[in-house]
């Protein structure tokens, strides 16, 4: 009997002589998710194929090369990919190669994307508010993570090179954009000598008022398209405020609201002080508040092209995650007080500055396999 397939919850063997089939049902899985950022895959991608290794980092870009594989091979991890990792490797020098690998070798798992995860968070709490209930979100798993994340990986790949190169331009475009923006705002807190508190009251006290400014720009926008742009309108109908607005009218008419009282209900939503323990909108502000003491204290290079891609990272996915190996800047804002103390998030946070502790946690994961998962690993995938 010589294995046929295998993948999702079965292997298939068959008799090369007679040809009678069996389907063995594989034994349960419960996988766990590190999220890596986009410089770790970017280092994987050169382990494998002999490029450049961060200088006094080449033994471990080795080692967790091979135990993350071993790992995902014998079904106890999965390295899921978002649209933060689709982004930064659209403008990476090997964009179809390096998406072709995160893909492949973190286990085919994808997770909702970032925008759409907040969103998620923000009706969760509309539905509260409009309910007279007490606040409260799901952070399961499940509600983000493509739902074959705890099937057994087929032992047969098949892949798409797509090209998304067409919108590489716009994508560093925007990067500069934030970047210039946030680098006028760094000027501020240190022209301010601003303090942690005040720029957290200010991102909590600001969230109101920059959704209805988003709004507000969103209608301008639909109201007076670009006549040279036949793509305007179709831009501006993804605009994450028009989809929070859309998703909050019809709430508010599954709960019999008219329709010319919903806008004026959104907006009293909009000011509600409880946004404030939003997961996603409570973990940003705090990082941005630290990043803010930073620059006050004279520190320059904090606020780099990466620096609001990070925090989008770890504000949207820790609270879901089992770990995430992220930048070592962010990694160390969040030991610091008071966001070690106040922060609640899922995740181990991991970053170059620990990474004898992560090559052992995968050790640890490696050595927790059952024993019949790891005998079907070695029979379907080779793994010793």
């Amino acid at each position: 009997m010589g294995i046929l397939s295998a993948g999702g919850q079965s292997l298939t063997k068959r008799c090369t002589n007679c040809r009678a089939t069996v389907h063995i049902p594989l034994p349960a899985l419960d996988k766990k998710a590190i999220y890596l950022d986009q410089f770790m895959f970017s280092m994987i991608y050169n382990v494998k194929n002999d490029g450049n290794l961060p200088k006094g980092h080449e033994g471990f870009a080795k080692e967790v090369y091979a135990l993350l594989r071993r790992c995902v091979h014998l079904q106890q991890v999965f390295l899921p990919h978002s649209d933060i990792h689709h982004d930064e490797t659209t403008v990476f020098h090997s964009p179809i190669d390096l998406r072709g690998l995160y893909e492949f070798f973190g286990g085919e798992v994808s997770l909702m994307d970032s925008r759409d995860v907040e969103l998620l968070q923000d009706i969760q709490f509309a539905k509260a508010y409009f309910d007279g209930a007490e606040p409260a979100v799901s952070l399961s798993l499940d509600e983000i993570a493509d739902s074959r994340r705890n099937e057994w990986l087929p032992d047969m790949h098949v892949g798409v090179r797509a090209d998304y190169s067409q919108f590489a331009d716009h994508i560093r475009t925007v990067r500069g954009e934030v970047h210039n923006a946030m680098k006028q705002l760094a000027d501020t807190w240190l022209e301010k000598r601003v303090t942690f508190a005040d720029v957290l009251e200010s991102e909590f006290s600001a969230i109101g008022p920059t959704k209805k400014q988003a709004f507000a720009n969103w209608f301008e926008e639909v109201s007076n398209p670009d006549p040279n742009d036949p793509l305007a309108l179709l831009e501006s109908s993804g605009r994450p405020i028009y989809r929070e607005y859309r998703e909050l009218c019809r709430l508010l008419e599954d709960r019999g609201v008219d329709e010319g009282q919903q806008p004026i209900k959104i907006m009293e939503f909009w000011h509600w002080d409880q946004l404030q323990k939003i997961p996603h909108q409570k973990i940003s502000s705090y990082l941005f508040a630290a990043v803010a003491r930073r620059v006050a204290m004279g520190e320059k290079r904090i606020v780099d092209r990466g620096l609001v891609n990070d925090v989008r990272t770890i504000s949207t996915y820790a609270p879901y995650l089992d770990a995430l190996f992220v930048d070592k800047r962010c990694a160390a804002l969040l030991k610091e007080e008071p966001l070690e103390a106040e922060l609640e998030y899922k995740a181990r946070i991991f970053s170059l500055s620990d990474t004898d502790e992560f090559l052992e946690y995968l050790r640890e994961i490696d050595g927790n396999t059952p024993d019949g998962v790891r005998e079907y690993a070695a029979m379907i995938y080779g793994i010793d």
